[in-house]
């Protein structure tokens, strides 16, 4: 079997520029500077991406987890959404007795979790043959105008969002190992390469809605849920045993939101808020680790103290 196949840079090029076009000089630079080289390799056991020396190299399979958690996200946002946008406009608080009392829920939290767990099993199986594909998820790969619906498009962008984050956090690695400048210790380097994703796609948007004529709030909060999605990727990735591998190297789930996602200079009543609360509702649930009660003053609040309870 092949070890790995080669991707063109062009291809990673074309996914940076699609999600943050106002990049496009920064990103020329960088690949000039440091040619960053990128393959897929052989599928295994695991979820693997990384970055030694210039090269970036993946699973086949890492990639199809992030798309069906992407997925999976919008299914968290119809199992909990109406639950934070009531609490924003009323109660000021979401409780487990609300939740308990919505009779659509059992079945709202049923189809996220049978893509949950279907995530997780991409990491567990060797080959995607292993696996009967989720009727209600597109084929990775699905053009975007070939998507039916309005949501599965919303999908699509979120999935292409989030691997862009996922790129830009290994770039870095890249550009560290380059400049030869890395922080000595490791979980440092990660908190670095999430900073510098996040601010990538977050800290220039007002660039891109000047020549665009797009509302930057509206822009800026749609990179968020790509950020969260990509966040919620890497809580599902991270078994338990994988936690306790990487537990020396890399920040625990609870920093990871807040680096990728929770220092975004977003308005704290953006749609990206109540969205990412759905994400961490869905993993506290699934963990039995939400409280009786949370009150808040703002959807980016909420997410706030969710995250603590991670």
């Amino acid at each position: 079997m092949t070890d790995s196949v080669e991707v063109s840079p062009v291809f990673i090029a074309n996914l940076l520029l699609g999600a943050c076009p106002e990049r496009a000089s920064e990103l020329e630079v960088f690949w000039e500077k440091f040619e960053p080289r990128f393959a897929v390799k052989d599928d295994g056991a695991g979820l693997d991406i990384s970055a030694r020396g210039n090269k970036v190299s993946w699973m086949h399979k890492t990639f199809v987890h992030d798309w069906v958690v992407a997925f999976a996200g919008f299914k968290a946002l119809a199992a909990y959404g109406p639950h934070v946008w009531s609490g924003e406009a009323f109660s000021g608080e979401i409780s487990t007795q609300a939740l308990s009392a919505d009779e659509g829920l059992c079945a709202a939290e049923a189809e996220l979790e049978t893509l949950l767990y279907f995530a997780k099993q991409l990491g567990l199986v060797a080959d995607l043959e292993e696996l009967d594909w989720p009727g209600d998820v597109p084929p990775p790969g699905t053009g975007r105008e070939l998507l039916a619906s309005t949501e599965d498009q919303a999908c699509f962008d979120i999935a292409c969002l989030a691997a862009a984050a996922t790129f830009l956090h290994e770039l870095r690695h890249v550009q560290f190992s380059a400049e030869k400048n890395a922080p000595t210790v490791r979980a440092d380097e990660e908190r670095a390469c999430d900073d510098f994703s996040r601010t990538m796609l977050l800290e220039r948007v007002d660039v891109y809605s000047a020549t665009t004529g797009e509302v930057a709030d509206r822009v800026a909060s749609k990179r968020v849920i790509g950020l969260a999605s990509a966040a919620l990727a890497i809580a599902q990735a991270e078994s338990q045993s994988m936690a306790s591998a990487v537990q020396n190297s890399h920040p625990p789930i609870r920093r990871r939101f807040v680096h990728l996602v929770l220092e975004a200079d977003v308005a704290d009543n953006a749609t990206c808020w109540s969205y990412t609360a759905c994400l961490l509702i869905a993993l506290l649930r699934r963990g039995a680790r939400l409280p009786q009660q949370v009150q808040f003053d703002s959807p980016k609040n909420l997410c706030q103290q969710l995250v603590d309870l991670l």
